[in-house]
């Protein structure tokens, strides 16, 4: 596949518009009217924006565990006048506090990774046990990961290895996903790749792991390399082929097929 260096303008709003990844994403969800959805880790809320986008009808609420992503969320849903039509709250995925049944659908837009950063793979596994506790009977749970097996470029197996170093925030194998869902009582209905095919300069990249190393700890309370220790190990390639910038994720879809005994 072909990237492309992203432009200095293009990367002061790269994270925001992701050159319409989301949307084209939330395009392929199986939405229906009047639908209460769930996301999971929800960050900013730009995720549950343009899913909620897809009907006048649909009411979202999304969780998070970060105080910051909460008032960064909040600020963007007022901004986008969503209000009243979205809402955020602080909560633990792998511990929700809603009702058995309570939503028509969960999703999730590459929140996996800090899920597991703070809670570990068993986080992981215990946040699709509740999605499914959560979710009405033959609900979706759609997510959006990037799994290390299926990156393809040079670039884009750095952005998911880097990451992983940094800060903890890695991204399993598809077939690690497949096996918790089915433990979870889902079943994988569908598996579908999107491509921004844009990727970080170096100096951009720069910029990137310096900004996670300087928010990560106040975030997230964790122990993280120094720029030193990042470069060292990641520069040369990075100096060679760019770093990706969500050039790839995958959408993975699951029915829930029955209730968790």
């Amino acid at each position: 596949m072909t990237e492309q260096y992203m432009s200095n303008q293009e990367y002061k709003t790269h994270f925001e518009k992701l050159w319409g990844l989301r949307s084209r994403i939330a395009r392929d969800l199986p939405i229906r009217p009047s639908m209460y959805i769930l996301d999971i880790a929800t960050g900013e809320g730009f995720f549950a924006m343009e899913v909620t986008r897809r009907d006048t009808s649909l009411k979202t609420i999304g969780i998070d565990i970060s105080e910051r992503a909460i008032l960064d969320a909040k600020r963007n849903i007022r901004k986008q006048n969503f209000r009243g039509r979205i809402e955020i709250v602080k909560m633990d995925a792998t511990k929700m506090r809603f009702l058995e049944e309570e939503f028509d659908m969960a999703v999730n837009f590459t929140g996996l990774e800090e899920i597991l950063m703070t809670r570990g793979e068993e986080g992981v596994q215990k946040t699709f046990l509740e999605v499914n506790r959560v979710l009405k009977p033959e609900s979706y749970f759609c997510f959006v990961v990037m799994p290390p097996d299926e990156m393809e470029s040079i670039a884009q197996k750095t952005e998911v290895a880097l990451f992983s170093y940094i800060c903890g925030a890695t991204w399993l194998n598809s077939s690690k996903y497949e096996a918790m869902l089915e433990k979870a009582k889902f079943k994988l209905t569908a598996k579908k790749s999107y491509f921004t095919g844009k990727k970080f300069t170096a100096q951009q990249a720069k910029n990137e792991i310096r900004y996670a190393i300087k928010n990560a700890p106040k975030i997230h309370g964790i122990v993280i390399p120094t720029f030193r220790e990042v470069w060292a190990k990641f520069g040369q390639d990075i100096e060679e082929n760019g770093l990706g910038s969500y050039s790839k994720v995958v959408l993975m879809i699951a029915q829930k097929t029955k209730e968790i005994e």
